[in-house]
Order: C-alpha cells, then sequence, then structure tokens
C-alpha cells in the first residue's frame, strides 16, 4: 500500500495523526481500515512504519478528544507519552489519551493494531473511580477478556450489540484502577501538579451536585483563592472549566445517541451532562458550538466536530449547583 494513501487514511480516520515512512520508503507493508463496532469507529490498522506521531500542535488543531483503545494484535508497538515509554505486546490492551502529545514508534517492523474510538468526557463521566490511562493493561480477567472477545467480534462483523454504552461500561470497568480507584494526590508545590490534578476530578465529578470550587479545593488540598489562582496562570477559571467540560460531554452524549439510533430530548441532554438550568445550557452551547443543540441534532455531521471555542459570560454558569 503506498504511504501517502495509507497516511490519508490514517488522518481521515483518527484526526492529526502523521505516519512516518522508514527513510527512502514509499510504500507500507500493511493495511488500513476504517470500520465500526457498535456505532464507534475503529482504526484496524497494520504497519511498517518508523513511527506515527501526534505533537502537541497536533492536539491543539484537532476538535475532537477521545481515548483511543489500542489492542495489540500481532507485532509490537512501542508508545511514549511524555516521559512516559510503554511496550504492547499481543493481546495487550492501553488508553491513550488524544489530549497529550505521543508517538507510536515500530521501527520498521510490522506491527498490527486495533484502535477503538471512545468519547473521552462521556468515558471519563460515567467511571466511578479513575482509570488506568497511559498504562498497559496486560491481565487476564474477565472484563478484558469479554472486552477483547467483544472487539474481536465487532471486526468480524457478527457482533449483535448496537448500543456504545455497552462497550463504555465494559472499558470503564475494565481500565478502572485497583484499590479504591482515588488517584495520587498532587505536587501541592507545583501549580502546574495542582491545576492538572484539579482537571482530572472535574472530568470525573463533571455530574456529580457535589461539585463546586470548596469541594475540589479540599480535594486538592488547597484553599479556594489559590485554586482560583492556579486556574487563572492556566488563562482559565474553575467556571469555565466546569463549563467546557459539560459541554464537551452534551456534544459526546448527543454523538452517541445519534450513532445508536436513539432520540434524545433537550432538557435530558442538558440534565445528563450536569447542567440544571436548561436556559443557561442553551446559552452556553450556541456559545460554544455556533449553533443549539436542537439545531446541532438536525444536522447531518457529528457534533463533536464542533469545538469548544467561544466563552460565554461566567456568570452564566452556576457551578456548584450544576451550570
Amino acid at each position: 500500500m503506498r504511504f501517502e494513501a495509507w497516511n490519508e487514511a490514517l488522518r481521515v480516520t483518527c484526526g492529526h495523526f502523521q505516519g512516518v515512512p522508514e527513510r527512502t520508503r514509499r510504500s507500507v507493508d500493511g493495511h488500513f481500515r476504517r470500520q465500526s463496532i457498535s456505532g464507534l469507529d475503529v482504526a484496524n490498522f497494520a504497519c511498517d512504519l518508523r513511527r506515527i506521531e501526534r505533537t502537541r500542535r497536533d492536539v491543539r488543531n484537532d476538535h475532537q478528544e477521545h481515548l483511543y483503545l489500542l489492542f495489540q494484535i500481532a507485532g509490537l508497538t512501542k508508545v511514549e507519552i511524555g516521559e512516559t515509554r510503554r511496550v504492547l505486546r499481543p493481546g495487550n490492551l492501553f488508553l491513550l489519551d488524544s489530549t497529550s502529545p505521543s508517538r507510536m514508534e515500530f521501527s520498521g517492523e510490522r506491527s498490527h493494531c486495533v484502535s477503538l474510538h471512545l468519547p473521552r468526557a462521556a468515558l471519563l463521566s460515567g467511571a466511578s473511580r479513575a482509570l488506568r490511562i497511559g498504562r498497559v493493561h496486560a491481565d487476564d480477567q474477565r472484563h478484558a477478556r469479554w472486552l477483547r472477545q467483544r472487539i474481536v467480534a465487532g471486526l468480524a462483523r457478527v457482533e449483535q450489540r448496537s448500543d456504545p454504552e455497552f462497550l463504555l461500561e465494559l472499558a470503564r470497568v475494565t481500565f478502572v484502577v485497583d484499590g479504591d480507584g482515588a488517584p495520587a494526590l498532587p505536587d501541592r508545590s507545583s501549580q502546574r501538579s495542582r491545576y492538572q490534578f484539579a482537571l482530572r476530578e472535574i472530568e470525573l465529578q463533571i455530574t456529580s451536585p457535589n461539585l463546586s470550587l470548596g469541594w475540589l479545593a479540599a480535594t486538592v488540598g488547597i484553599s479556594e483563592r489559590q485554586l482560583e489562582r492556579d486556574f487563572a496562570a492556566h488563562d482559565t477559571s474553575y467556571i469555565r472549566s466546569v463549563r467546557d467540560q459539560r459541554l464537551k460531554l452534551a456534544r459526546d452524549l448527543m454523538k452517541l445517541a445519534k450513532r445508536s439510533g436513539r432520540s434524545v430530548r433537550v432538557t435530558d441532554l442538558a440534565y445528563s451532562s450536569g447542567f440544571r438550568d436548561l436556559s443557561n445550557f442553551n446559552r452556553a452551547f450556541k456559545a460554544g458550538f455556533g449553533v443549539t443543540p436542537r439545531e446541532c441534532m438536525r444536522l447531518v455531521g457529528p457534533a463533536a466536530d464542533y469545538p469548544v471555542s467561544s466563552r460565554p459570560p461566567e456568570r452564566e454558569a452556576v457551578a456548584p449547583a450544576g451550570g
């Protein structure tokens, strides 16, 4: 297969990723197939490239946010995220976060991998505990076996279930962390560490009625004023971060409903994504996506094609009460 065709299929299916071939090579020993399992996009690919990479610029330019569930079929894949490096062997499962720059290295050796695209906000908001993102799942526990079997059956087109929520829940229970599920506390002397921890807690608690600035500050272990300064140092605020995450969840829920052939009421969409005021939800959605929720549901393209861009006045979001 010619490299240009392979790389174009990667871009169309997975967004802002770039394949890098070995020097002087313009062909790929492998394939790239875009498939679907329970309405979720799947990249079924094999290659002998040098690597596939996703740079910081790629992350900024990509409006869709996923957790890519990688299932290694054959060969090896070396995954690099920041300073972290992992090796995927046949049978391994791995969650790759699209919001972070990453690199998959093959060193010219043929590797076969499947990538199931899970809407990030929807997956995280439904998790009862933190998920093992960026860690290799090599265990043979039953949920992992079921997940592998479901993916294989879906690729072979013998999979029966059409509701994507079934696969999302199966991924959640497979990747939930051991023990009490509490993520490691941040380094309180590091503003970046505190901020990243706060964002993760917002993602996990986005639909909880207990989510508030006071609760989050207590969870991080700092004062509310210090937490507000941490958000301001990253050119955002607590209220804005909560609003954006709820909009992403609403966008994901709308897309999942479309793919499973279900209709969804705007009121249910608002409440399911953490908003408690319908007019506030409609204003925030229009400001973030450029269309109203009702208009978006009538559009042919998926809702996830729209970025969260413009920002409504912060007074419109009532975070402690759910938006």
